[in-house]
């Protein structure tokens, strides 16, 4: 108890006491915000992967987008045929396994699917049929060079005939799946959009239209994908 002759000394203890609640008290709320960061995070990465450099596909080809965000070819047992001589080499017909009405096995042609895994590299089925392109860039932002035409077919661009096809770089959104022509305009406000601290830093570059691949490989940076 504290009286007249031990009131420093009590008044000390007091604020002793206080100030041990408090630095608990801080002490406390720090763990249950890191808990609760923790379990956040780990529901929308458990059971993923992280993407790498070193990532390695599941071999396979993809039927649907959703296939490849999760790696997980629905077709595993493919061939992958090269193109005849003249063609354009990303012309390409890729065959699987498959049974017909009487369940012989044998090949069957792939008519459609979103791209396909091989040899450790990830293709993109894009603007034409049986045409596909290597990913050279794979994060929250995929990129890749194909085809854009106007007035073609498949044929006048396999013949190399009709038609006025260039290539031309496209970047793919990899939370919708949406794929744009990846020039100065469509992918500064895709930056606007999604992260606009960066979009403000490429604003103040000088030649800023010729930095877009940089601030794309900086936005995978920023913001990894994870498989699975």
């Amino acid at each position: 108890m504290c009286n007249a002759e031990n009131n420093t000394n009590c008044f000390i203890f007091v604020l002793i006491d206080i100030c041990m609640k408090l630095i608990f008290a801080h002490i406390l709320f720090c763990f249950l915000l890191l808990l609760t960061g923790i379990s956040f995070s780990q529901s929308d990465t458990l059971g993923k992967t992280k993407y790498s450099s070193d990532f390695v596909f599941n071999e396979g080809i993809y039927l649907t987008f959703d296939e490849f965000k999760k790696d997980s070819p629905s077709v595993k047992e493919f061939f992958v045929k090269k193109p005849a001589p003249y063609s354009d080499p990303n012309f390409t017909s890729i065959e699987y396994i498959c049974k017909d009405s009487i369940k012989t096995e044998g090949n069957c042609v792939l008519n459609e699917c979103w791209g396909y895994s091989y040899r450790g590299d990830v293709y993109i089925a894009h603007a034409y049929y049986a045409y596909y392109f290597k990913m050279m860039v794979i994060g929250s932002v995929c990129h890749f060079v194909g085809l854009s035409g106007i007035g073609s077919t498949a044929n006048d661009i396999m013949t190399g005939f009709g038609g006025d096809s260039e290539y031309k770089q496209f970047y793919l959104d990899f939370e919708t799946g949406d794929v744009q022509l990846f020039t100065y305009k469509y992918f500064s406000g895709f930056l606007k959009s999604h992260d606009d601290a960066l979009y403000q830093e490429l604003m103040q570059q000088k030649k800023k239209k010729k930095l877009i691949f940089k601030y794309l490989l900086k936005y995978n940076e920023k913001h990894p994908v994870y498989f699975g």
